[in-house]
C-alpha cells in the first residue's frame, strides 16, 4: 500500500474510533447526570469530530515525547522559570474567570500572588532535595504525569478554539460553561479540561496501542471496512449540513 494512502487510512481509523469514544462519553454523561438520551454533536451518526481531531493533534504532538523516559529530576532541573510561568498563566486565567460575586478581585489577586510565591518556593525545595541530593525519588518516571498536564493544556486550547469557531462561523453553541466554576468565557472550564486530560491519557496509553496493532495488520478487510465507514460518514455530513 502506498505510504500516503496508508497514512491517511490509519489516521482516519483513529479519527473514527476516537470520535465514537467521544460521542459515547458525552451520551453516557447526559444519561447519568440528566437522565436523558441526547445525540451529541453536529452529525446524525455516533461520532463527534472534535474528539477525533483532538486526539489526532494529541498523538501528533505527544507521540515522540511519550516514547521517551522523563524522570522527575529532568523536569525540575533548570525548569523553575517554566514552572513559575505556567503557574502565573494558570492563576491569571483563574482570577479572570472566577465570578466577582464569589471573590472580590483585590482579595483574590493577593491569593494569586501568594500562590505563585509558594509555587516557586516549593519548586526550589523539590529541586534541592531531589536533584542536588540525588534522591532515588528523583529517578521516578513521571512521563505519564507530564503527558496528563500537557493534554490538559492542549485540550483546553482546542476546546476554546472549537467553541469560538462554531459560535462565530456557524452560529452554533454546542456547550455552555457560563454557570460552571472556573470557566473562561463559557467556552472552557476546569472540570471539563480535567476530564479530557484523564480520558486523553487513558486513550493514549491504552487504546492507541490497540489501534496501532490494527493499522499494521495486513488484513485487507480493514481497507474495505474503512471505505464503507468513510462513505457512510460522507452521507452523514451531506445530510447534517446540507439536506437537514
Amino acid at each position: 500500500m502506498n505510504k500516503i494512502i496508508k497514512f491517511i487510512r490509519d489516521n482516519y481509523i483513529r479519527f473514527v474510533v476516537y470520535g465514537f469514544i467521544g460521542w459515547l462519553y458525552e451520551v453516557l454523561w447526559y444519561i447519568i447526570v440528566r437522565g436523558e438520551f441526547v445525540n451529541r454533536g453536529v452529525l446524525f451518526g455516533p461520532c463527534l469530530p472534535i474528539y477525533g481531531f483532538g486526539m489526532l493533534i494529541l498523538i501528533l504532538l505527544l507521540s515522540k515525547y511519550k516514547s521517551k523516559r522523563h524522570e522527575l529530576r529532568d523536569i525540575l532541573n533548570g525548569n523553575i522559570a517554566v514552572i513559575s510561568l505556567v503557574s502565573f498563566i494558570y492563576i491569571t486565567i483563574v482570577e479572570y474567570s472566577v465570578p466577582s460575586k464569589i471573590y472580590r478581585i483585590d482579595k483574590f489577586a493577593s491569593c494569586y500572588g501568594i500562590g505563585l510565591l509558594i509555587t516557586i518556593i516549593v519548586a526550589f525545595i523539590l529541586r534541592y532535595i531531589l536533584v542536588r541530593q540525588k534522591n532515588k525519588i528523583s529517578k521516578i518516571d513521571v512521563t505519564p504525569i507530564v503527558v496528563f498536564l500537557l493534554i490538559f493544556i492542549i485540550t483546553t486550547v482546542i476546546e476554546y478554539i472549537s467553541h469560538f469557531v462554531m459560535d462565530t462561523c456557524f452560529n452554533t453553541i454546542l456547550w455552555d460553561y457560563s454557570q460552571d466554576f472556573l470557566n473562561l468565557n463559557a467556552r472552557v472550564n476546569f472540570d471539563a479540561s480535567r476530564n479530557f486530560a484523564i480520558g486523553g491519557t487513558l486513550l493514549i496509553y491504552l487504546v492507541e496501542p490497540l489501534i496501532k496493532k490494527i493499522t499494521i495488520s495486513k488484513n485487507k478487510n480493514i481497507n474495505y471496512v474503512t471505505i464503507i465507514i468513510a462513505i457512510l460518514m460522507l452521507c452523514d455530513v451531506i445530510y447534517s449540513f446540507i439536506l437537514k
